[in-house]
C-alpha cells in the first residue's frame, strides 16, 4: 500500500480557493437530494471536561470516493491560539479501497463551508446584490468574507460582531480592500438594506431578530450546527422560506427549526428544501424579489470529500 499524501492548511489554501469548489459542491448537493451520497448521522463522544471528539463518515458515487473526518472539539482551544476544531479528513478510492490523502480538516471544512454558501447565495438571493452582512469575526467568517469578496467582487460588505474591536481586526486583515468593507456596531444598522446576511457565529442562543429581515433578503445561517444552538429566533424562522443542504440533518441539528417548533411557532408541516433540489431543477428557488429566504448549513461529510478530491486533482 502506498502511503497516502499528507496536505496542511497551508497546502490546501495554495492549490484551491473557494471559486474553484463552487462546481464540486453543486455536484455533491444534487448527489445528496438525488440519494446517490452516504451521509450517516455524525457522533461526538466527550473525552474529558474540556472537549469531545468527533466522526463523520460517508461515501460519494461521481468521483467514486469515501472517507472519514476525525476532529477534537474543544470550545476553549481558541484562546490557546488553536481552532475548535482539529484533525483530519482521510479520503479513500471507493474502486479499489486504496487511501488517497490526508488533509488537515481545520483549512478544508473552512473553505467548503463558505463554498456552500457562496453557492446558497447564487442559487437562493437576488440576483447581483450590491450590499452584504456577515456577523461573526471569528475564522468562519474570515472565510465568508474571503469568498464574498472573490466570489461578489462588485458587492459591498459590512462587518458586525458582539465585540467591535473583533470585527475592526478582522478587517485590518483584509486593508488592501477597506474600501469595500465596512465595521458597523449596531446589529439592526447592519442589517438594514443589506441584500444578503451572512451568521457565522459561536452563538448557542438566538441574536438575529426576525422583526428585522426586510422583504427580498437573503439569511445564510452557517455558525451554529447543533441541536441546541440557534442563531435566528423564533420569528425568524416563520417569516423564513427555508433551504438546507440535507433535511434529514436539518430534522436532527437545525436548532432554529427545532426550537420554533417545540414553541409552536410553526408546524409539523414546517417546509424545508434541499440547496441540491433546487440545484437539480427538481424544488423552486426563490419565488419572488420580496420572498424572504434562509439557507440552514449543517455541513456534510460529502463536502469535505469532494473538496478533497478538488485538491487532490490539482497536487
Amino acid at each position: 500500500m502506498t502511503a497516502p499524501r499528507i496536505f496542511s492548511a497551508d497546502e490546501i489554501a495554495a492549490r484551491i480557493d473557494v471559486a474553484d469548489l463552487l462546481d464540486p459542491m453543486r455536484r455533491a448537493m444534487i448527489a445528496v437530494s438525488r440519494g446517490q451520497a452516504l451521509h450517516p448521522p455524525r457522533f461526538a463522544v466527550p473525552v474529558n471536561e474540556n472537549g469531545r471528539m468527533g466522526v463523520m463518515y460517508g461515501a460519494l458515487g461521481d468521483p467514486p470516493l469515501h472517507g472519514a473526518k476525525i476532529l477534537s472539539l474543544y470550545p476553549g482551544a481558541p484562546a490557546m491560539g488553536l481552532s475548535s476544531h482539529q484533525g483530519y479528513v482521510l479520503l479513500f478510492d471507493s474502486t479499489d479501497g486504496q487511501p488517497m490523502a490526508i488533509f488537515d480538516a481545520d483549512g478544508l471544512t473552512a473553505m467548503r463551508t463558505a463554498a456552500v454558501t457562496m453557492l446558497a447565495t447564487r442559487t437562493l438571493a437576488r440576483p447581483d446584490p450590491a450590499v452584504m452582512t456577515i456577523c461573526g469575526a471569528g475564522e468562519q467568517a474570515e472565510w465568508h468574507l474571503r469568498a464574498c469578496l472573490q466570489c461578489f467582487p462588485e458587492t459591498r460588505l459590512r462587518l458586525w460582531a458582539r465585540r467591535p474591536d473583533a470585527a475592526e481586526s478582522l478587517r485590518a486583515k483584509f486593508d488592501a480592500l477597506r474600501d469595500r468593507i465596512e465595521t458597523i456596531a449596531d446589529l439592526d444598522t447592519a442589517l438594514s438594506g443589506a441584500d444578503v446576511i451572512h451568521t457565522a457565529t459561536a452563538a448557542r442562543a438566538a441574536f438575529l431578530p426576525g422583526v428585522r429581515l426586510e422583504p427580498g433578503q437573503h439569511v445564510n445561517l452557517v455558525g451554529a450546527s447543533l441541536a441546541d444552538s440557534r442563531e435566528l429566533d423564533d420569528a425568524g424562522v416563520a417569516r423564513v422560506r427555508m433551504f438546507t443542504d440535507s433535511r434529514e440533518s436539518a430534522s436532527r441539528e437545525a436548532g432554529e427549526i427545532i426550537g420554533a417548533r417545540q414553541a409552536g411557532v410553526i408546524g409539523p408541516d414546517y417546509p424545508v428544501t434541499e440547496l441540491g433540489a433546487v440545484l437539480d431543477g427538481m424544488s423552486d428557488g426563490r419565488r419572488s424579489d420580496t420572498e424572504i429566504t434562509g439557507y440552514k448549513s449543517h455541513g456534510l461529510i460529502v463536502q469535505d470529500l469532494a473538496a478533497a478530491a478538488a485538491v487532490l486533482a490539482r497536487a
